[in-house]
């Protein structure tokens, strides 16, 4: 009688411990399957902060497109803290910049030529004189990188460049591919 229910909680920790396998496997399937995309954007970063106690270096990274203001851009108008949006990019000059954000990915009728699709999260609304700014995460605000290397990109020389690539899943999910300094691949994410 007492060899079931000991077989029963070591079968069900057995489950459990599959179960958190097969979410960790689909976690890192996921980012990988975002790294193979075609669809590559260069974005202009300002980094700051690049320490953690706890996680060791990394690279707290601010794009332009993490501040939108509303007026500047066509789409929807109204957003709440907490939203997830859909930014369309477009390439200007070396950098892609938003041109146009939605609430809903169904709203957006048509894909502009030469423009990509990026998703965010509304994580604040500014309302400053007659202008409302949203300050946007999009999960690729964090890059970790070799201990004692985060001061280097936190303080560019005068005239380096911070620039990442980030590659971007056919529904807007985006993933760093590359932090280049100059130009110049620094790191980047390798398959597996």
């Amino acid at each position: 009688m007492n060899d079931k229910p000991q077989m029963s909680v070591f079968v069900r920790v057995l489950l459990v411990l599959l179960i958190l396998t097969i979410l960790l496997i689909a976690m890192v399937a996921h980012k990988q399957r975002i790294l193979t995309s075609d669809t590559i954007v260069i974005l202009q970063t300002k980094p700051i902060d690049p320490r953690s106690l706890f996680r060791g270096d990394y690279v707290r990274l601010k794009y332009n497109i993490n501040e939108l203001i509303l007026d500047k851009l066509s789409g929807d108008k109204v957003f709440h803290v907490n939203d997830n949006i859909y930014v369309i990019l477009q390439l200007s000059g070396r950098f892609w910049e938003a041109i146009s954000i939605h609430k809903n990915r169904a709203d957006i009728s048509e894909k502009l030529k030469n423009t990509v699709l990026i998703q965010g999260v509304v994580k604040r609304v500014k309302h400053h004189l007659s202008a409302v700014t949203l300050e946007v995460t999009y999960g690729i605000e964090n890059y970790f990188v070799p201990e004692g290397e985060g001061l280097k990109l936190e303080r560019p020389k005068p005239g380096d460049e911070v620039t990442l690539e980030i590659a971007l899943a056919e529904d807007g999910q985006a993933v760093i591919k590359a932090l280049l300094l100059n130009g110049v691949r620094q790191y980047e994410e390798t398959l597996f």
